[in-house]
């Protein structure tokens, strides 16, 4: 039926594209009831949607767009992302070659105008099981190891990513630390928290203040520290 449809639609692909992502079978969740459980246990029937983890591309995106960094500029020339200057010099690199980080406002534009350099792959995209420029890509693959943890707390674009969130929940977020929370969660999670989750935020935000007595750095770093959680939760980089 696609390839039938695809046809009819004159061979355009964006077309295609909208038609399966704006489907109820792609759009349902991938959370499953009992009767539907026992009515489709392998999902023959697409009874539930599937859970992923995004692309690499989208986990970059989603970091800059939930703390108000992404810049949404469509077209112009690829950036040059932050990254090791050892990868572009002997031995990592066949020769030298000139990296220009980009430091500007388009320092932070979607991936998709990301750089990428064939004998040096962008080492965030590169975690994420992005696919090689050099060779064709039928489907993906996905893994899941504590390389990609560690990256996504600790890469350059990342901690710029949460000190930028933290700015903006105490600037938008309300006066109290619930409001603030809430606020935060509704951003990066597209929910409410959950009371747990907000006593164990709270009381590793109180750990980070006794730490950073200070005032106003206090409250920064405490912030900053509940935006790195909020941004490498599980949830955030999967479809549910």
């Amino acid at each position: 039926w696609l390839a039938v449809e695809f046809m009819d639609g004159g061979w355009s692909l964006k077309k295609l594209h909208r038609l399966i992502v704006s489907s109820r079978a792609y759009r349902q969740s991938s959370r499953v009831t009992p009767e539907l459980l026992a009515r489709d246990p392998q999902n023959r029937l697409l009874a539930r949607g599937p859970r992923f983890r995004v692309e690499g591309e989208i986990v970059r995106d989603i970091q800059l767009s939930v703390s108000g960094l992404l810049n949404l500029d469509v077209g112009g020339p690829a950036v040059m992302p932050p990254a090791p200057l050892f990868l572009f010099e002997p031995p990592a690199s066949y020769a030298p070659f000139p990296w220009k980080e980009e430091t500007g406002k388009d320092r932070h534009r979607r991936a998709v105008y990301t750089w990428r350099r064939r004998t040096t792959p962008y080492p965030f995209l590169q975690t994420f099981d992005t696919p090689e420029g050099n060779v064709a890509c039928v489907r993906r693959t996905r893994a899941n190891t504590p390389i990609q943890a560690l990256v996504a707390l600790n890469e350059t674009v990342s901690v710029e990513a949460a000190h930028a969130f933290a700015a903006r929940i105490l600037k938008e977020g309300g006066r109290t630390d619930a409001e603030r929370l809430d606020y935060a969660w509704r951003l990066a999670l597209a929910r409410p928290p959950e009371p747990d989750e907000v006593a164990t935020l709270t009381t590793l935000m109180d750990k980070q203040r006794k730490a950073a007595p200070k005032a106003g750095a206090g409250e920064q770093a405490a912030y900053t520290l509940a935006a790195r959680v909020l941004l490498n939760l599980d949830e955030t980089f999967t479809k549910e």
